[in-house]
C-alpha cells in the first residue's frame, strides 16, 4: 500500500510540474500489448499475451537526450509447465491451473536518445510491485509462489510523428521472483508493442 501511494504521489508531482512549474516537461498516456514468459524450472516455454497501460512524463535534457519516467499497470500472463510438481514436489499444488496471471504497478525510468526528429532509442531500469497474483501453484499452507517485487531493465525503439509514438520494448527481469524456495530461479521476459500519446 505504501508503495502504491508513493507511486501515485510521484506521478501527480510529475503532472504538476508538467503543467508549468518546470518548463520543458510534457506528459501523456500509453498502452501496449505485453507478451510475457518466465524462465526457470517448472515454468512453461513461450510467450503469453497480456496488457499494459498508464502515463508518462518527459523532459528534454538536451537536443538528443530526453528523460522519461512512467507509472504503469502491467498485466503479465504466463503458464506453468507440466513438470512443475517434479521440481516442487512438497510445496506444489497438483490441482493448480496451468494459467498464471500477475498484476504489477511498474515504474520504468527511461532515457531516450533522439537519433533524429522521428526515431529514438530508449533504455532504463524498472521497479515493479506485485499487486495481485491469480494462481494456485503452491499448497495453502506453504506460502506464496511469487515475490512481491521485481527489478528489471528495459531497452527499445520509438517512432514519433507529432504527438503520437509507436514503440517496441524488451524487458529483462534481473531479480529472482521465485518465492517458493532458493533452489531454482525464475526471471521474467517481456516483449511490448504499443502506442503513446503526448497530451501536453
Amino acid at each position: 500500500m505504501k508503495f502504491r501511494i508513493t507511486c501515485c504521489a510521484l506521478f501527480v508531482t510529475i503532472l504538476i510540474h508538467a503543467q508549468g512549474t518546470e518548463p520543458g516537461w510534457h506528459f501523456g498516456i500509453k498502452t501496449d500489448l505485453n507478451f510475457s514468459t518466465i524462465k526457470g524450472k517448472g515454468m512453461a516455454d513461450g510467450y503469453t499475451t497480456g496488457a499494459q497501460f498508464g502515463g508518462f512524463a518527459e523532459k528534454r535534457l538536451s537536443r538528443q537526450w530526453t528523460f522519461q519516467p512512467e507509472v504503469l499497470f502491467t498485466q503479465s500472463n504466463t503458464k506453468k509447465a507440466n513438470d512443475f510438481t517434479t521440481y516442487y514436489n512438497t510445496e506444489g499444488n497438483v490441482f493448480a491451473s496451468d494459467n498464471i496471471k500477475l498484476g504489477y504497478i511498474s515504474v520504468p525510468l527511461m532515457m531516450k536518445y533522439n537519433v533524429n526528429k522521428f526515431i529514438a532509442v530508449m533504455a532504463g531500469p524498472q521497479y515493479s510491485q506485485l499487486l495481485f497474483d491469480a494462481e494456485s501453484l503452491v499448497q495453502d499452507s506453504k506460502g506464496v509462489a511469487f515475490k512481491r517485487y521485481e527489478v528489471s531493465a528495459n531497452a527499445g525503439l520509438q517512432f514519433t510523428v507529432g504527438n503520437v509514438s509507436l514503440y517496441g520494448r524488451y524487458n529483462l527481469g534481473l531479480s529472482n521472483i521465485n518465492a517458493i524456495d532458493d533452489r531454482y530461479k525464475w526471471r521474467s521476459r517481456h516483449l511490448q508493442v504499443g502506442i503513446a500519446i503526448r497530451i501536453k
